[in-house]
């Protein structure tokens, strides 16, 4: 199956067999647009009720691993979600927990003075500007303009590329209606990704959802017995997708079932 091919979302649930007969899972999750519905006020998304509960089952099960990879900042993330026993990776995997504890990728740490002097200059440029504001993230930053419309997409981009380009160290990316400021370091949630595989026994298997731009990193470094699924409708590395986030929950409790054996009727596959 090619990045172009996209198989319909009824037949993700076909794959339960396969995915029964693994002898565990990595399981992977964005955030916001994953288990949080996206909002306008970049500060009130909540994970909910229903992905709770189906996160929490796969937490307890014993031949699962759980993390939450997003681009928010640890400190930021952690209380968002607030289960025990996650793997826990902000920044889009610049800083993660480990036994509990937060680290942070040496070579980001190293570029703190410069982030701050680009933070102080696009404050500057952007205050006046409706609507958009910068969020500090300590190793990197996120330019919001959701609640200036996307009319302001190219004028804050034009800006933070200006600050940042003669910044050595310091990169700009794109996201939903965010423009980033985050180190050179070849390091992003496909990376994270890689490294927790490596956490986990060889023969289990990564499920990973996302919706955002910065997941195609980690679809792309999915083996072949592995499956990345897009939350949403739009070209992309993963071979499946759930059409909107509000189907995430259905997805998560399908795992949960496909873990235990016990598949409804109406969703094995024919």
């Amino acid at each position: 199956m090619t990045a172009q091919q996209h198989t319909p979302v009824a037949n993700v649930y076909s794959i339960d067999r396969q995915l029964g007969e693994a002898p565990g899972l990595l399981v992977a999750l964005d955030f916001d647009g994953t288990l949080a519905p996206i909002v306008d006020d970049p500060d009130a998304p909540e994970i909910t009720a229903a992905n709770r509960r189906a996160v929490e089952q796969l937490v307890d099960h014993p031949d699962t691993m759980v993390a939450v990879v997003s681009g928010r900042a640890l400190g930021d993330l952690r209380p968002r979600v607030g289960i025990e026993g996650i793997r826990y990776v902000g920044n889009h995997g610049l800083e993660y927990t480990v036994d509990g504890e937060r680290e942070v990728h040496p070579e980001a740490e190293a570029r703190m003075d410069d982030l701050r002097t680009a933070r102080e200059e696009i404050e500057g440029r952007v205050t006046g500007m409706e609507g958009v504001h910068v969020e500090d993230k300590a190793v990197t930053l996120t330019v919001h303009y959701r609640r200036a419309g996307q009319a302001a997409a190219e004028a804050v981009t034009a800006i933070v590329e200006d600050v940042v380009d003669p910044i050595e160290g310091l990169k700009t990316g794109t996201g939903k209606m965010i423009v980033e400021v985050k180190p050179t370091v070849e390091w992003h949630k496909g990376a994270i990704v890689e490294r927790l595989r490596d956490e986990v026994p060889a023969p289990w298997q990564t499920v990973y959802v996302g919706d955002d731009t910065t997941d195609e990193d980690a679809f792309k470094v999915l083996g072949e017995d592995d499956f990345g699924v897009l939350v949403g409708e739009r070209s992309t590395a993963a071979d499946y997708r759930v059409p909107a986030q509000c189907e995430v929950s259905r997805l998560l409790n399908w795992l949960v079932g496909v873990l235990e054996g016990e598949m409804p009727a109406e969703e094995r596959p024919d």
